[in-house]
């Protein structure tokens, strides 16, 4: 009886590595590079997950493309600093960049088709008496390092800028009142307001989209990407997502 349970069990391991072995070589990974510290777009959760519309995002573009090419497809979440993402990008460690990107000609990558609206707007502490961009003229404000917000906030009069990596520090710089005044995507600063600690000015400083990125030349993956987008724009999930995380759907014509 034994040994008949131990063949049993022997050909149970076989069938078990057999299977392991065909799923791994019908798995196509595309690893993606994100920085989780820009809540609602992606953030971390106290398991350590990355959790938001991006990586929400993300798993309906693993069953767009698995659906479209008959392979299982993986997306593969990489965490890192956003400052880095197009480094990692440049020596192909990653296949492509998703972290709120908005479109800067500076950065040499390729540029998927857009897929939210967004904008660059001034988050103060609620106890600020700032009440304009007019008013940010020769305050200290602060910005992600590499972010167009940065460039915005460089853009305001007189303006003393600083750059801070993580954006999680920043609002813990403002909310210690080391800074005037943050520079972020509408969508951050909507997040960060909902606290109570802060409140955002109306005028946006510049008028955005957000993109998925890629290495320069890699345009195979941007094209599945696009395909993707165009799949997710026109999906019931879209619409859902933009509202459970409050962002700005993409204004089509």
């Amino acid at each position: 009886m034994k040994k008949i349970i131990k063949l049993g069990m022997a050909a149970l391991t076989a069938l078990t590595m057999a299977g392991c072995s065909s799923e791994s070589e019908d798995v196509k990974t595309i690893t993606v590079g994100i920085s989780p510290d820009y809540a609602p777009y992606e953030s971390e959760n106290k398991k350590g997950d990355i959790v938001g519309f991006d990586p929400d995002m993300m798993k309906c573009f693993e069953e767009y493309l698995s659906d479209e090419e008959g392979v299982t497809y993986k997306l593969e979440m990489k965490k890192m600093d956003f400052d880095n993402i197009i480094t990692q990008l440049q020596g192909d460690q990653i296949d492509v960049g998703i972290s709120g990107f908005t479109y800067d000609s500076k950065r040499k990558v390729e540029w998927s088709d857009p897929y939210l609206g967004s904008s660059q707007v001034a988050v103060i502490p609620k106890d600020s008496d700032i009440t304009s961009t007019a008013d940010l003229e020769g305050k200290s404000l602060v910005a992600q390092t590499g972010a167009t917000g940065e460039a915005a906030a460089k853009e305001v009069k007189d303006a003393k800028v600083t750059g801070l990596k993580n954006v999680q520090d920043i609002m813990n710089a403002l909310s210690a009142n080391q800074y005037d005044a943050a520079i972020v995507d509408l969508g951050v600063a909507k997040n960060y307001v909902k606290s109570g600690e802060f409140k955002m000015l109306d005028e946006s400083l510049m008028d955005e989209q957000n993109y998925i990125i890629a290495k320069k030349g890699n345009t195979d993956m941007i094209k599945k990407m696009n395909t993707c987008i165009k799949k997710f724009l026109a999906s019931d999930d879209y619409a859902k997502l933009c509202k459970k995380y409050d962002l700005s759907p993409l204004e089509t014509k």
